[in-house]
């Protein structure tokens, strides 16, 4: 144990009073304010120091103790007992130093250990090391447990500030550990604008928002399907990459759920499950459950898998028993299991996947028993600038509804390219070989595929090769403008896209995975305007384009982007999906896109569709983003679509605004004009005054053109203690782009 020092002391005078101080005259010393304190000692200060060597120390009058870690106590009265290291203190006391600051009256410590206890006692901690949300309150007792550690009786407790206490933890005791940045709480009773709102026999709560064991907050609620609602959870920090979270639910209509999450993080693998089980639901009369179930594992660098398994016990599982709008509209729930290897130059995958339809076996899609990848890369083939590609597959489908055509499917394409690239353009002629072949099973009973009916002729075993040709050719140009008194740099960039299939009829081939691409500037530079390979169009066109970009050659910021595409048809397109009409115009429709910053904070983009052939706007869009810091965000997009290409007419309008300070709105709207509804929307309120906040939130989703789902979220955040009610955050990210949590906006 160290000794209490007087450094104020000379050694002479040290040696003069070696034996006996003050024994008549009390030692009269002169305060040191700005002396360093030697590591591991103390210092004392005062007004009237007196004592004996090795025994005891007594002081009076401004009487401060100073430690090396900028630690003080200041008090009146003093009595230092050397043999137990305790300072005892009478009246009142004030300690202070990094991250405390304490007073009282009264105080007994061990000074090197910290332990000891103070009475009366108004405290403001925040912790050493990491920034930590200070707490404060007031205490009619306070023991010292070892450094960081502080217990308290008959306690108050809050991150909000004095003057202004919106929400207090009452405790018959509270134990604080900034060591393992813990807090427990004995007769707990929350206060939150002076009204009583929770009540706990027992409460840990987590000083630095890190994952601590512990009953989590419960949630409440009621709806019409589920009743009165209760959730409790408690969460189990098993380790650092592990942790669990048992629910139990309480549903008034239904009964006592027990659901429970599980999550894992280790070098080679990861993954979470979760499953929720209702036994003897008392309205559907049965037993009810849910799981969901993902993994990852790494075997090797090159060689991973995944497995995801979801199901539900009935069909009616979310609807039922489900508040959230992104359950509910659920229709099928997917079950695979993968493996994947990445090698240099080549790689493969093998795949099984199913699915249970929820809305019904006919809206599944098709089941893939197994799914074979491979593909393959050999970059400067030969020394040469040359590049073979291969991409092949191997598919079994099956499905659920014995209506649906089933079979096999192989396909190879093999592809050589000469990609030329220099600083004023590129030149990239390709060549590839498409071949395929379909093994069907049995036609007993087949009526369609994933499209639409079978054909006249029914489907067929058939093999299919396609000889592929593409051109790409791209120039870029600049020159330099002057506007305005600064200088823009001009950007020119003219690109054609040629491709050549011959024609081979496929109507006989059944449709597993295919559909028709949306027309777009990425589809009007491809090979195939169908997705997937059950269909590959037969092409002899050119698309052509070019892109204007404008950027400030000061700052290098772009502030306008201009591009406008067509495709030239030098024949008729025969090769449809089921139901589908072929092409016979001259040439595409003209897309053409623009991009413009207006200034730091706001930035519009727009599109545009003409039918060539019909001489109409096919589809336009407008959109823009406000962005005027964190919390000030306003998105909007219009989009329209002409009747004769399915129409659309729908605005789409997300924002977060503050209203005044410590108040922000929130909200989306997404409007169908030509149905008349409100496809999705989402209307609430943020207020953070500092030490909470208080979320409200209503989401609607329209789920088909007579229903809709609606959900209410209100949250309230104690910082620093707890959570109440559901949390809407996922929400707001997910429908209002750029949002900001309100504790993270740093300024206005």
């Amino acid at each position: 144990m160290p000794p209490l020092r007087l450094l104020t002391l000379t050694l002479a005078l040290a040696a003069t009073f070696s034996e006996v101080w003050a024994a008549a005259e009390p030692l009269l010393l002169k305060p040191s304010e700005g002396l360093q304190v030697p590591r591991g000692y103390h210092t004392v200060q005062g007004d009237r120091i007196d004592g004996s060597s090795d025994r005891f120390l007594q002081a009076e009058g401004q009487v401060v103790i100073r430690d090396d870690q900028q630690g003080q106590i200041k008090t009146d009265w003093l009595r230092y007992e050397d043999a137990a290291d305790e300072a005892i203190c009478r009246g009142p006391v004030t300690m202070t130093r990094p991250g405390e600051r304490i007073t009282g009256k009264d105080l007994s410590l061990r000074l090197t250990s910290r332990l000891g206890d103070m009475h009366s006692v108004t405290y403001w901690l925040a912790g050493k090391g990491k920034p930590l949300l200070p707490v404060q309150g007031v205490a009619r007792q306070m023991f010292f447990e070892g450094p960081d550690k502080y217990r308290m009786e008959a306690v108050t407790y809050s991150t909000c500030t004095p003057d202004r206490q919106d929400w207090v933890l009452r405790a018959d005791e509270i134990s604080i550990d900034y060591n393992t940045s813990l807090g427990k709480a004995r007769q707990a009773r929350v206060e939150y604008l002076g009204v009583p709102i929770l009540y706990s026999p027992w409460l840990r709560f987590s000083l630095d928002n890190e994952r601590k064991s512990g009953f989590l907050s419960p949630t409440y609620g009621a709806s019409d399907s589920r009743g009165l609602e209760v959730i409790l959870p408690w969460y189990w920090n098993i380790a650092p990459n592990r942790d669990a979270t048992l629910v139990p639910r309480y549903m008034g209509r239904r009964g006592l759920q027990l659901g429970g999450e599980f999550r894992y993080l280790e070098k080679a693998y990861s993954g979470q499950v979760w499953a929720d089980f209702l036994p003897s639901d008392s309205v559907a009369k049965r037993d009810r459950y849910q799981l969901n179930l993902t993994h990852q594992q790494h075997f090797s660098p090159r060689l991973s898998g995944h497995l995801r398994l979801q199901g539900v016990s009935d069909t009616a599982y979310f609807t039922d028993l489900s508040g959230h709008v992104n359950q509910t509209s659920m229709v099928n729930l997917p079950r695979e299991a993968s493996l994947a290897y990445r090698g240099d130059r080549w790689n493969g995958s093998l795949r099984v996947q199913t699915y249970q339809a929820l809305g019904g076996i006919s809206s599944a899609p098709y089941e893939r028993l197994p799914q074979i990848n491979l593909g393959a890369t050999q970059a400067d083939l030969y020394g040469s600038r040359a590049r073979l590609d291969l991409t092949a597959e191997l598919t079994h489908f099956d499905h659920p509804d014995s209506r649906f055509v089933k079979g096999q499917r192989a396909y190879a394409y093999p592809t050589l390219s000469l990609p030329l690239q220099t600083t004023y353009g590129f030149l990239t002629p390709r060549l590839g070989l498409h071949l395929s072949n379909y093994q069907l099973g049995s036609q007993s009973g087949v009526l369609r595929d994933s499209i639409g009916d079978k054909p006249a002729g029914g489907y067929l075993d058939s093999t299919r090769s396609l000889p592929i040709f593409s051109l790409d050719a791209g120039v870029y140009l600049e020159r330099d403008w002057q506007l305005g008194g600064s200088t823009l740099l001009h950007m020119l960039e003219p690109r054609a896209y040629y491709v050549r299939i011959p024609h081979k009829n496929q109507t006989h081939i059944p449709v597993f995975d295919s559909g028709q691409q949306d027309i777009s500037l990425s589809q009007l530079f491809s090979e195939n305007q169908f997705s997937g390979v059950d269909r590959i169009n037969d092409a002899d066109q050119l698309t052509v384009g070019i892109t204007n970009r404008f950027v400030n050659a000061d700052k290098g910021i772009e502030r306008l982007q201009l591009t406008l595409a067509q495709r030239f048809y030098f024949r008729d397109q025969t090769v449809t999906l089921p139901g589908g009409t072929a092409r016979t115009t001259s040439s595409s429709d003209i897309l053409a896109t623009a991009s413009a910053p207006i200034n730091p904070r706001l930035r519009l983009n727009a599109g545009l569709r003409y039918a060539s052939a019909d001489q109409v706007i096919a589809q336009a869009s407008l959109g823009g983003t406000y962005n005027g810091g964190p919390g000030r965000r306003i998105n909007a997009d219009y989009r329209y679509t002409n009747k004769l290409y399915g129409q659309l007419k729908s605005l789409d309008v997300s924002f977060q605004w503050p209203l005044q300070p410590q108040w922000y709105a929130v909200g989306r709207a997404n409007y169908a004009f030509a149905e008349n509804r409100l496809a999705e929307g989402l209307l609430g309120f943020e207020y953070n005054p500092g030490c909470w906040s208080l979320r409200g939130v209503v989401q609607q989703l329209a789920t088909n053109t007579n229903t809709a789902t609606t959900a209410f979220f209100l949250q309230l955040e104690l910082r620093g203690l707890t959570q109440l009610g559901p949390n809407p955050l996922d929400v707001l990210k997910r429908n209002i782009s750029g949002y900001v949590k309100s504790d993270d906006i740093t300024s206005p």
